[in-house]
């Protein structure tokens, strides 16, 4: 891994474009390390340059990976091995599995946000990235928000329930009231959906398996909740329900908190 400037488009150059904070930019840059892929890592945070290719191409957000004129959003662990000539060998969780582990995170990052010092929700846990603790604390729900929209065709893009729609949370108790209507609507989500996760869903990144998707936002909300953990801890608060570690097993968790 190179890092520095975004550098002139190569066609034989791995290019990997992302921001600290962000989930899958870490566990992207994490698998590429692991298959031994030589690839220039352009932080958009530190990269004037960067950023502005990704606007030129029409890109809204990270993580992206970019070879010569191919592009690839790295949502999905596979195609990223597909893309760089590797093959990725996982054993899934089963459907019912992760559904019940992702219930789990959803309903520790509830206790956790009921933690926050209110006067704290407008810091800023990350380096230069601007998202505060009280978007953090939202954004845990708003993953399984947009899952559930793509799966059942409301959206091709989960990004969409990414954005000021939720500018209106600003207190604890507001983003709790959020979050457990969440929670119920993932409830009846799951007991209407494809429970064997074979359901082919179209997404903006192509089409996925259900089951796949699936494992993405459990270990997605499940990297969120633990920064939240983190940043708590960070606070010096006594938290009543910290995440059991035994949690994370046979999800694919980034090994790194931020970047």
């Amino acid at each position: 891994m190179t890092s520095g400037k975004a550098q002139a488009p190569s066609a034989d150059r791995f290019r990997f474009f992302w921001q600290p904070g962000c989930s899958s930019c870490v566990r992207v840059k994490e698998l590429l390390t692991e298959m031994a892929v030589d690839f220039d890592s352009v932080n958009i945070l530190d990269d004037e340059e960067g950023l502005a290719e990704l606007t030129r191409r029409g890109i809204r957000a990270v993580p992206v990976l970019i070879k010569g004129d191919e592009i690839l959003f790295t949502q999905s662990l596979e195609d990223v091995a597909k893309f760089v000539g590797k093959t990725r060998d996982v054993q899934r969780l089963a459907p019912a599995a992760l559904y019940e582990r992702w219930q789990y995170f959803l309903d520790t990052a509830l206790g956790l946000i009921a933690q926050i010092p209110p006067e704290r929700l407008p810091e800023f846990p990350i380096a230069r990235r601007p998202r505060t603790v009280c978007n953090l604390a939202y954004h845990i729900f708003q993953v399984p928000e947009g899952v559930m929209a793509m799966t059942e065709g409301r959206t091709l893009d989960s990004r969409d329930y990414d954005n000021a729609i939720y500018d209106h949370l600003t207190t604890v108790e507001q983003i709790l009231d959020f979050g457990r209507g969440v929670v119920e609507q993932h409830r009846q989500w799951w007991a209407r959906s494809d429970q064997t996760g074979q359901k082919l869903i179209a997404t903006y990144y192509g089409e996925q398996p259900l089951h796949q998707i699936l494992e993405r936002g459990t270990w997605h909300s499940a990297q969120h909740t633990r920064q939240l953990n983190h940043v708590l801890d960070g606070f010096g608060v006594a938290v009543a329900r910290p995440i059991d570690p035994k949690a994370y097993d046979g999800l694919p968790m980034p090994k790194a908190l931020w970047a």
